[in-house]
């Protein structure tokens, strides 16, 4: 229906609104980069310009596309200015412009986010996003008010984090994002339910009232408020969506709560100490077992890394089949192999070593495997690993560094833990990640390139090491200083865990056994040497992948898939370079193991994927997808409101004949009668069926019958008659009885009405004005 032109203030609230509950949103962007502020202070100004020069426009009545394009010339000029430096991107400043957007393009192709600031800005790409936001956001609320819809881009800003970094969502920018949109729902209905009843002032009739008593008022904020308080604490009560929440209290021996021991402190000792004490023996079909997994540390704080806090459920007992492998596509080539195994009284433990991946694990006792990282807990504490016998099958999948070059994004497959880092990491972890992982594209090459850091520069050492794996330790550990670069597997391990959280790869810590000993035909012993700690990375569609960061010293072999081109490797034994290739399909023991390449043999890693961008600039053409599509689902859902809606401010706006022509549309529209060949009179008389009773004469009904009564003139009046000059009375007439026969219909007519009306594509074409239906000299005749 016509909406008179609004009041600067009412729509300045209205704009202002919009601005700010899409700035709140697109808060959630502050993890792409690290330095947010170079990104929501500019975009604080953007959405300023947005909201006032809508305002403004809309107040004009310039049209909500109008609107639009004023919003895009001055909001370009404000992000040109900020971006370039210079308003106006004409000349040397449209080169400088582009200059800015293919650096900011190709710094988000060679990092993965959050984007350091100090190697690559790209604020400019942000900054063009959530301009889009704002613009979008602002012409769906206040343009063609379609707050619902609007609705959209909203939550399209707020979870885009989610999808490219696998956080989780922060419940208060949730919060303050679902207000602002409650408050512009709030506007638009009050403002549509205030247009359907009857006047505010005392009509002649009736006493004054107004349908939005405070009562109604204070019902619907109550609502609001309730519904986000709802949806912000119901998900703190689920058990699923967060491990931490579920730490309430120790459970007893049987119980779902189990304490946790940290590995670390293990490893350190039986390392250290000089006696090699055999721990356990394997009987296997595998020609060469390596890698037996104890357990997996999966949070990072400032003082160490540990196994975090658990919540098992009862039921997950090794008593057979384990549930598939997480993230491994079904397409991954794999052998599985048997072992049996014998834990001597040497060996005391609440973890129960597995090989990982593993397909079948069957033991006695209350042990209980983690879901999320497949290890193995004592549920009871009085139960432990010595002397018990138990057996699984242990799965070895054959990698190729193509496939996991080519793996599309992890985020979403994998929880946040697995990225979370303490606040106030010494910039110094940060800025080695990124010098260290400059050539390399992918996040495979990234790990690639980290492993191949540490066994190159680094040395493998048990003596004068202070032990620990926390921020002071790691930063002593990759320091250049007297003492620096020395360590043995766990400041391997826990290093390049953290630099590889450091850009934004899920990672994690295994502790377990590095290679036993084959004591005779099919049986290995694993002794107290062995304990070994190496890094994991998550890779989609292979899971969680091993490598190698500890010097050829202690591990003298690294993961066959970490030495083949991306190009995939050569069936020919020797690749041009003449560097050894390696393809044998075994990657979890020995013979998938290679000595280690010469930094004089490592191949730039760029070359070969510079075609291709990688995973880590795949968050940029997902975020330009998002939107692409966002707009596009947008554009095509609004599409036929705004042109129906155009159409009817038009007629509206028109003479007498076209405010009848759109009242016969809205009534199609809508699903109610309106037969052919019926004079005005009987038309009005059915239509007035269909109009609410309120009194008035602003009312619907007492409108139609004036509409009635002037259409009757002009059509079959006395050939001569002119009527007085009354085009605005008609058309505010016109939008009475139009507002009427909307509030008056059911929700789902007016939805069907809005979204695909019926005289979208056949309207109802305007009889000329002063051209009268019948002959007026044959009325005059037959009066």
């Amino acid at each position: 229906m016509s909406r008179p032109s609004p009041a600067l203030g009412p729509a300045l609230v209205t704009a202002s609104v919009a601005a700010a509950t899409t700035w709140v949103a697109l808060l959630s962007w502050r993890g792409l980069t690290d330095r947010p502020s170079d990104v929501l202070v500019p975009l604080v100004v953007l959405a300023g310009v947005v909201a006032g020069v809508g305002a403004v426009g809309r107040w004009a009545r310039l049209g909500p596309f109008g609107v639009l394009v004023l919003q895009v010339v001055l909001a370009g000029m404000v992000l040109s200015y900020v971006v370039s430096g210079a308003p106006v991107p004409v000349g040397a400043a449209w080169a400088d412009l582009r200059a800015e957007i293919d650096l900011a393009m190709e710094g988000a192709r060679a990092y993965a986010p959050p984007v350091p600031a100090e190697e690559a800005d790209v604020s400019p790409l942000l900054l063009g996003g959530g301009l889009l936001c704002l613009l979008l956001v602002d012409l769906l609320a206040a343009g063609l008010r379609h707050v619902p819809l609007a609705g959209i881009p909203l939550l399209v800003a707020y979870s885009l984090p989610v999808g490219l970094l696998g956080t989780d969502l922060t419940w208060w920018v949730f919060a303050l994002t679902a207000l602002g949109f409650l408050v512009l729902l709030f506007g638009q209905e009050a403002g549509d339910v205030g247009r359907w009843g009857r006047s505010l002032e005392e009509g002649p009739g009736g006493a004054s009232g107004s349908l939005q008593s405070a009562g109604v008022r204070m019902s619907a904020v109550s609502i609001g408020l309730s519904a986000t308080a709802l949806a912000v604490v119901v998900p703190l009560a689920i058990p699923t969506l967060e491990v931490r929440l579920l730490d309430i209290g120790r459970g007893g021996p049987g119980g779902d709560g189990i304490e946790i021991e940290n590995p670390m402190v293990d490893l350190r000792r039986d390392l250290n100490r000089g006696a090699d004490v055999p721990l356990l023996r394997l009987t296997t079909d595998d020609p060469a077992p390596s890698y037996l997994r104890t357990s997996v540390l999966t949070r990072f704080t400032a003082n160490e890394w540990s196994s975090g806090d658990r919540q098992i459920p009862t039921e997950n007992l090794p008593d057979g089949r384990m549930p598939d492998l997480v993230g491994v596509d079904e397409s991954v080539p794999r052998s599985t192999f048997r072992y049996e195994v014998e834990v001597l009284d040497s060996l005391t433990s609440r973890w129960l070593p597995t090989m990982a991946p593993v397909a079948a694990v069957r033991a006695e006792g209350d042990w209980r495997y983690d879901a999320s990282t497949m290890d193995f807990l004592s549920a009871d504490k009085e139960l432990d690993t010595a002397g018990m016998s138990y057996s699984m099958t242990g799965v070895q999948l054959d990698l190729s560094a193509q496939q996991l070059a080519d793996a599309p994004s992890s985020a979403g497959q994998v929880s946040a833990d697995f990225t979370a880092l303490p606040p106030g990491m010494p910039p110094l972890i940060r800025q080695l990640a990124n010098d260290v992982t400059r050539q390399a594209p992918t996040r495979f090459e990234k790990a690639v390139a980290l492993q191949d850091w540490f066994r190159e520069n680094f040395t493998y050492s048990l003596d004068r090491v202070p032990p620990g794996n926390g921020t002071d330790e790691l930063v002593d550990f990759l320091s250049t200083e007297e003492g620096g670069r020395t360590g043995y597997c766990e400041q391997f391990a826990a290093a390049m865990a953290v630099m590889a959280r450091q850009l934004g790869i899920p990672a994690r810590v295994a502790v377990g056994f590095l290679v036993p000993d084959e004591v005779e035909d099919g049986v290995f012993e694993y002794s107290a040497h062995d304990l070994h700690a190496w890094p994991e990375v998550f890779i989609a569609g292979a899971g969680w992948v091993r490598f190698e960061p500890t010097p050829a010293d202690r591990a003298d072999g690294v993961p066959s898939y970490t030495r083949q081109s991306v190009d995939g490797p050569d069936t020919d034994p020797t690749s041009p370079t003449g560097r050894p290739q390696d393809d044998t399909a075994n990657p979890g023991g020995p013979d998938d193991e290679t000595p280690d390449r010469t930094p004089e043999e490592a191949e730039d890693p760029l070359a070969a994927t510079q075609d291709e961008g990688g995973v880590s600039s795949a968050w940029v053409v997902r975020a330009v997808g998002s939107v692409a599509a966002l707009l596009l689902l947008v554009a095509l859902a609004a599409l036929p409101g705004a042109w129906r809606r155009r159409r009817r401010v038009r007629r509206l706006a028109g003479d007498l004949e076209s405010v009848w022509a759109e009242l016969r549309d809205t009534a199609v529209d809508l699903g109610v009668p309106w037969r052919a060949g019926r004079s005005p009179r009987e038309t009005g008389t059915a239509l007035r069926e269909q109009l609410p009773q309120v009194g008035g004469l602003d009312a619907p009904r007492p409108a139609l019958d004036r509409l009635v009564a002037r259409l009757e003139q002009q059509r079959y009046a006395r050939a001569g008659y002119q009527e007085a000059d009354v085009t605005e009375e008609v058309r505010r007439d016109g939008v009475r009885v139009v507002s009427g026969l909307v509030s008056a219909a059911e929700p789902r007519a007016r939805r069907r009405a809005h979204w695909l009306p019926r005289t979208l594509v056949r309207p109802t074409r305007p009889a000329a004005s002063g051209s009268p239906v019948v002959d007026r000299e044959l009325v005059d005749q037959v009066r």
